[in-house]
């Protein structure tokens, strides 16, 4: 870790954002400490917290500490650790108490003992660490030098606080911690070995029910009504416990979908079906069935607590189908995890929606109440910025009861800006004022440049908080058309903000303090607004490519001159080759972006249906493979009792996830019962499978008319598979654009089956559909090309 002395003269005055203390007089500076007492057995987590305080405090007043074992005598001048019992100090809590020159800090674990050494570090030294790496520390001014003669004591508003991925270093130095596990779980208690014993217990699904595989993707959920199923994750959270004693909880959290039991008995626990964001309540279904489980594994005294008296619980997700609150008391030591992606707090009524379900699960019965959130960097390809709603929901959260915090956040350092720092500060104290925390972070962390650099995630936060409309869950997520959020004269206002950035670092010298050596390294403010600059430029080569490409696709639909559509795919294929090369360097020994999976978004290319349109070609025979491309409706059906109606096709199929306003009638422009007109979709896949042969030419044929708004999803897929059915290759020809058309349009995609392929799989997706949003199709097709093709 390199550190250096703080810029600027030490300020004695209390500030406003810190917690209330109760400091006494101040009589024992920092810099009088000599030695550092380490207890019998510490933990790596301390010693690392130690050996971080024993550099800074070098680094700041020039002395290094002696660090020494208990037992070695009781020396003057020194910090010493006691351990208290755990009720007294929870979630890394501490107490500060000196007894003249003797500091103990006093707490129920290492995390405690680590924490006060980095409240002291960050008090009483200065030291910041705003994002990882050493690129990330800097120094401010201390709030004070001397250790208070009374208690120092401070517990975090949440007893867990943790970011997922997080750099160990950065979490233990900002005070994170994780306490409990609540990731989907039931495919791990629910696995292959239970389906031989117990197939009785598996969710039935529409008639059917399916051998798991581990999966928590693609598992069903157990049947919930069975009591064998209570029994079986009974069993599994008592054999954890029994196996790890010292574990506070077992995850009984659902698989990640919606493959619930289909059954008349389930049917009678959810019924009457209700609704809530547009997605069916059964919240009471899996509660019902974890409180069942809680009767039993807390039916004895030991198992209430770990071997060392934490409390124990079995955790669920609140998510989805599971997200309402209960009109059932929750056993007190269920802890629910209420899932919202509370950036969309930029709704008036989602946000008062949500406070309203806070307080509603707070009233549960639930001893503790848990909250999973998204505070995601990437995979979004711009800057993800509401910091005014993370301030406001952490409050919220705070004073309704919920205390155990998780959130996903793969940082994207340069476009999240002060987010992952200010998440840490908050959830240890989620009172303090926002715009102090912001005063401190620009100015410290970005030195001259600090006023274009705030502008520039201000203006980000502000532009999304007006633009991003109805709220919807994690909205725009993966979404390769999200970044139409940002038009383009907004980013280039982001980039002017960026280069203003950049131009008053060279005409300002960064200022040192020439009083305590070594500084800071000099270019470190010009360093980080380049780590920004260098992640907004992978933005505008993003937006620069997906703006070509809905252009490209607008002009086919719009029947443009093939030299117009021969235009504007050679200025698609040279953007998109720009922003992959650009992708590349970015990842080039680049500490500060996020991992690259995370930012590998799988993409549209509509370069076949451009060609088709250049070269004005129509097959001169053809041989359908679709059984009835007119989508007549043979008969209509109810899957199951959550519904909706749906008619049967000759050659296409359906398969969709329900949701309230869901509707799937014959086209508008139908005569008679055919066609599909698909509204309020969830996520809906109109499918087949057919055979093709290796090499041959296709086309593929769509007659159809939409509305599609910002995060409403259509998309065309093609999986080529082999004479086993493995997956040879697969691509998107075709993302619909965010637009509307009444009239029918003629879509034409020609398509060549790879070597060694057998049989095709196609998937029209529509997904994430809003109030105004219809996708209507008259006609479908796919056809074999039996006799080349001809100019039109």
């Amino acid at each position: 870790m390199l550190v250096s002395p703080a810029l600027g003269v030490p300020d004695q005055r209390a500030q406003s954002w810190k917690p209330q203390r109760l400091h006494g007089s101040a009589q024992f500076p920092v810099d009088g400490l000599q030695y550092i007492v380490l207890p019998v057995g510490h933990t790596e987590t301390l010693q690392k917290a130690v050996d971080d305080f024993a550099e800074l405090l070098e680094a700041r007043t020039g002395r290094l500490p002696t660090i020494r074992s208990e037992g070695t005598g009781r020396p003057k001048n020194a910090l010493y650790f006691e351990k208290v019992p755990e009720n007294r100090e929870r979630g890394g809590a501490f107490t500060i108490r000196r007894d003249r020159t003797r500091v103990q800090i006093r707490s129920a674990d290492a995390s405690g003992w680590g924490n006060a050494l980095y409240a002291i570090a960050e008090d009483l030294l200065g030291a910041r660490w705003y994002w990882s790496g050493d690129l990330g520390f800097e120094w401010v001014a201390p709030l004070r030098t001397h250790f208070p003669l009374g208690p120092w004591h401070e517990a975090p508003a949440f007893v867990q606080r943790r970011f997922y991925p997080a750099n160990t270093d950065y979490a233990r130095r900002n005070r994170l911690n994780r306490i409990y596990e609540f990731n989907h779980n039931l495919a791990r208690v629910f696995g292959p070995e239970s389906f031989e014993t117990n197939p009785e217990v598996f969710a039935k699904v529409n008639g059917r029910r399916k051998v798991p595989k581990g999966s928590a993707g693609t598992d069903p959920q157990p049947d919930f009504t069975q009591p064998a199923a209570v029994e079986i994750a009974a069993r599994a959270a008592r054999e954890h416990f029994e196996t790890n004693p010292e574990s506070a909880s077992f995850s009984l959290s659902i698989n990640d979908n919606v493959l619930f039991d289909t059954t008349p008995e389930t049917e009678a626990v959810v019924s009457p079906l209700r609704y809530f964001r547009r997605r069916p309540d059964y919240t009471n279904l899996v509660f019902g069935f974890m409180n069942r489980v809680a009767e039993q594994v807390f039916a004895t005294e030991n198992a209430l607590q770990t071997a060392s008296g934490k409390e124990r619980y079995l955790t669920a997700l609140a998510y989805y189908w599971t997200e309402p609150a209960p009109t059932i008391p929750i056993h007190p030591r269920v802890m629910p995890v209420l899932t919202s992606d509370r950036a969309q707090w930029h709704a008036p009524d989602y946000r008062a929606e949500d406070k309203a379900l806070i307080q509603a699960w707070a009233a549960s019965g639930a001893e503790r109440i848990a909250t999973w959130d998204y505070y995601f960097g990437a995979p979004y390809p711009y800057p993800r910025q509401f910091n005014q709603w993370i301030a406001e929901s952490l409050r919220f959260m705070a004073d309704s009861g919920v205390d155990v915090f998780f959130s996903q956040l793969p940082a994207f350092w340069g476009l999240d800006g002060v987010k992952p720092w200010l998440g840490t500060q908050l959830l240890w104290d989620p009172f303090q004022e926002l715009s102090t925390l912001l005063d401190e972070f620009y100015p410290a962390f970005f030195g001259p440049a600090a006023e274009p650099m705030r502008r520039f995630y201000e203006v980000a936060e502000a532009h999304r908080n007006t633009h991003e409309g109805t709220a919807e869950w994690i909205k725009l997520y993966k979404d390769e058309s999200g970044i139409a959020l940002f038009p383009a004269e907004v980013l280039r206002t982001l980039r002017a903000h960026l280069d203003a950035a950049a131009e008053a670092l060279k005409s300002s010298e960064a200022i040192q303090d020439t009083a305590m050596e070594p500084p800071l390294p000099a270019d470190r403010f010009a360093r980080r607004v380049e780590v920004a600059s260098r992640a907004f430029r992978l933005t505008e080569h993003y937006a620069a490519m997906d703006r070509a490409r809905q252009a490209l696709v607008i002009a086919c639909f719009d029947g443009a001159t093939s030299e117009a559509v021969a235009h504007l795919l050679e200025t698609f294929q040279s953007v998109r080759r720009q922003y992959l090369d650009e992708f590349e360097r970015y990842f080039e020994d680049n500490d500060y972006a996020p991992e690259r999976r995370h930012l590998e978004l799988s993409q549209s290319d509509p370069s076949a249906l451009a060609r088709a349109q250049i070269e004005s070609r129509s097959a001169k025979a053809t041989r359908s493979l679709v059984s009835d491309p007119g989508l007549h409706h043979r008969g209509y059906a109810e899957r199951n009792f959550i519904g909706p109606r749906l008619p049967y096709l000759d050659g296409w199929h359906l398969d969709y996830r329900p949701s309230q306003f869901f509707s799937v009638e014959a086209s508008a422009q139908s005569k008679g019962s055919a066609g599909l007109r698909i509204e309020g979709a969830d996520i809906l896949s109109v499918f087949g499978r057919f055979p093709v042969v290796s090499k041959q030419e296709y086309l593929l044929s769509l007659d159809a008319s939409w509305h599609i708004s910002l995060d409403n999803r259509v998309h065309l897929h093609f999986t080529w598979l082999d004479s086993e059915g493995s997956t040879l290759s697969s691509e998107i020809p075709l993302r619909w654009p965010i637009e509307g058309r009444d009239e029918v349009t003629a879509i034409q995609i020609p398509l060549r089956a790879p070597i060694n392929a057998c049989a095709v799989r196609i998937r029209l997706v529509v997904s994430r559909q809003y109030a105004a949003d219809f996708f209507d199709i008259e006609s479908f097709n796919f056809e074999e090309i039996v006799d080349g093709f001809i100019k039109k």
